[in-house]
């Protein structure tokens, strides 16, 4: 089946090859964003590759606009390719598959689900005491001294002049989850035209915080077409592993993590960073191979 990757990567231009060669089957292509602001250049596997497209690079900020919107833009790239694919899966490059390519095809091509969410409603009082709903109730501008302040001012005003609220627009219903999923073509047109139609849902996230964590999974929950709503599982695949859930990022995996890695269903795992652990990959690779 034909699949296509998104790649988010800002570093680790090894570990970036690596999740490349791993995962190209000849049936998969590859939509990598690389942030403008780092130094991370590609080699020549990257730019030379006819599967691989660097889609237009953006400066993006943990928490900002940013990473929707470079999702978006290799969303897009994949509309204008012309090619069917089946499935299209959101990865970082600190990313690694847990399952042969063989293994990925069957899953996806058997399972009656084709949108693979992590996802939750808000208010969520198990996760947050404050229920999480200051996630788009609250304006944020960014992480500097100055955004701060402008932020900490207009949520001041928000609590005092209703002009002020932030409220979702659309009436939608508000929903959480990892930035991380698995959809099909289906959905992410569905998406891409939803955002056309709307401009405001996207002018509204641009002051959200993290909306990369909100924005994909608001429009696919609140979606009126029954298609949609019969291919959606609360599951996005991914193993990840958080000591706390309040904790911004999750953990980097190491061999201690081996056993729980081999056990899972999911597709995919991550975090990874040589710097912690330099033989993890290789025994996901012996395990892969035998598999």
């Amino acid at each position: 089946m034909k699949k296509a990757y998104i790649i988010l990567a800002h570093k680790n231009l090894d570990h970036l090859t690596r999740l490349l060669e791993r995962l190209d089957d000849g049936n998969s292509h590859f939509f990598i964003h690389i942030d403008l602001k780092t130094e991370l250049l590609p080699d020549d596997i990257i730019l030379y590759k006819p599967n691989i497209t660097l889609v237009k690079r953006i400066s993006t900020q943990w928490g900002g606009f940013s990473l929707a919107e470079a999702t978006l833009i290799a969303m897009k790239a994949i509309r204008e390719s012309a090619i069917d694919f089946k499935s299209i899966s959101l990865l970082s490059g600190q990313d690694y598959p847990i399952k042969s390519n063989k293994e990925i095809d069957q899953f996806l091509s058997s399972s009656k689900f084709s949108i693979f969410l992590d996802y939750f409603p808000l208010p969520n009082y198990r996760r947050w005491h404050s229920g999480g709903t200051y996630r788009y109730k609250k304006y944020f501008f960014g992480t500097t001294s100055v955004a701060f302040f402008f932020s900490k001012t207009l949520n001041l005003l928000s609590t005092l002049i209703p002009l002020f609220s932030r409220k979702l627009p659309f009436h939608l219903r508000p929903y959480c989850g990892s930035q991380w999923w698995t959809i099909d073509r289906y959905a992410l047109d569905y998406i891409l035209d939803y955002i056309e139609r709307n401009p405001e849902y996207s002018k509204f996230h641009k002051f959200t915080f993290a909306p990369d964590e909100l924005f994909f999974h608001i429009i696919l929950l609140n979606a009126k077409d029954e298609r949609i709503q019969a291919s959606i599982t609360n599951d996005n695949l991914r193993y990840m592993k958080w000591l706390k859930y309040e904790n911004p990022h999750p953990e980097i995996l190491t061999k201690d993590d081996l056993p729980n890695l081999y056990a899972s269903h999911s597709l995919f795992a991550r975090k990874f960073d040589p710097k912690e652990d330099k033989e993890i990959l290789n025994l996901i690779d012996e395990r892969i191979l035998m598999g």
